[in-house]
């Protein structure tokens, strides 16, 4: 419970006096509640981009942009999915289209939709 006492003016309350250290505990609550708002609000304007908008931004394939997020080179997403290093490069450069069976390989390895593979060119 909190000690204070009410000012009155003309009847009616206008200042609350509280302990010197009653107030800085105050005063630092109100500072934590300001910055967990502000950082509230900055989340809120802040969209996270999709890995589909990161691509387009990066200006990389797809297929690329998600071994990237993954983590993974280009020969270890070659040996999860059965394909030759160079065929994931050419993929990746555009230089071919992958057959729905190897996209269907990738987003299994890749842990996305076959969708967000879609080549589009950068």
């Amino acid at each position: 419970m909190i000690n204070y006492q009410v000012i009155k003016s003309r009847g009616k309350p206008r200042f609350a006096v509280v302990e010197y250290q009653t107030f800085l505990k105050l005063l630092e609550q109100v500072e934590d509640q300001k910055k967990e708002q502000s950082t509230i609000r900055r989340a809120r304007r802040r969209k996270e981009p999709t890995a589909s908008e990161l691509t387009q931004l990066m200006r990389i394939s797809p297929i690329k942009g998600w071994r990237l997020f993954r983590n993974l080179t280009q020969s270890e997403l070659a040996e999860l999915t059965g394909l030759k290093q160079t065929h994931v490069s050419l993929m990746e450069a555009n230089k071919i289209k992958p057959r729905e069976n190897t996209l269907k390989k990738l987003a299994e390895a890749l842990n996305c939709d076959i969708d967000d593979l879609s080549v589009r060119r950068p």
